[in-house]
């Protein structure tokens, strides 16, 4: 089934094969290291199957295309954003319909990468733009959110709901409760509080703890 894929996919001049998995374990391994733009995914795979890599896979901007001879699983394909769905056999007209599909997810995706990923915050009366890989977390306080760097920290005046909608397209960052969102990339360390709450310590001047609960770890 992989060859006639393979065999399929030499065909369209733009696309690369990097890489093939006869398991669900080593079609994740893959997906990690080659970071492709589309990947295919039969249903029926050994150890990890196909909806359950697909949720493993859903939040790094990967195409994922089902090739599979089993139509019942389409419609949950399909709620967990698959990008199409192919019952085998497969036809070239039919597979350069779906790779259409994922080309326009993947410049879609690109265009949003582009975009300025900055936001306007304060500080003693001077305004910056502050690029949102700089932002270690931010604590929601009355009628603004105050956000911390490395070393400083900044004023955004606007709601903690208005950061949380500019940050939404960027995976590292969470809310872990209702007044802070933390960027998962500078947590230092997670520290058991009591009563199934933790601290989490953050990768700022003063390794801040923020308060969490076990539900949100």
């Amino acid at each position: 089934a992989i060859d006639e894929l393979a065999y399929l996919l030499h065909l369209f001049n733009d696309i690369e094969i990097v890489g093939c998995a006869q398991n669900g374990i080593e079609g994740l391994k893959l997906a990690k290291n080659f970071k492709p733009d589309i990947v295919f995914i039969d249903i029926n795979i050994p150890k990890i199957n196909g909806l359950e890599l697909l949720k493993m896979l859903e939040n790094q901007n990967i195409a994922i295309i089902f090739t599979t001879a089993y139509d019942n699983y389409a419609v949950e394909a399909f709620e967990l954003n698959a990008i199409d769905y192919l019952l085998k056999p497969i036809s070239a007209s039919r597979l350069q319909k779906a790779l259409e599909k994922a080309k326009n997810f993947v410049k879609k995706n690109e265009l949003q990468n582009k975009k300025i990923n900055k936001i306007p915050v304060e500080k003693k009366g001077r305004i910056y733009l502050l690029d949102f890989s700089e932002i270690v977390f931010a604590r929601s306080q009355e009628g603004f959110v105050e956000i911390s760097t490395k070393d400083s920290t900044f004023l955004f005046k606007n709601s903690m709901k208005n950061l949380e909608e500019k940050l939404q397209n960027f995976s590292q960052f969470y809310r872990v409760q209702k007044s802070y969102i933390v960027n998962l990339e500078y947590i230092l360390e997670i520290i058991p509080w009591f009563k199934s709450t933790y601290w989490l310590v953050v990768k700022d001047a003063n390794k801040t703890r923020i308060p969490v609960s076990k539900s949100n770890i």
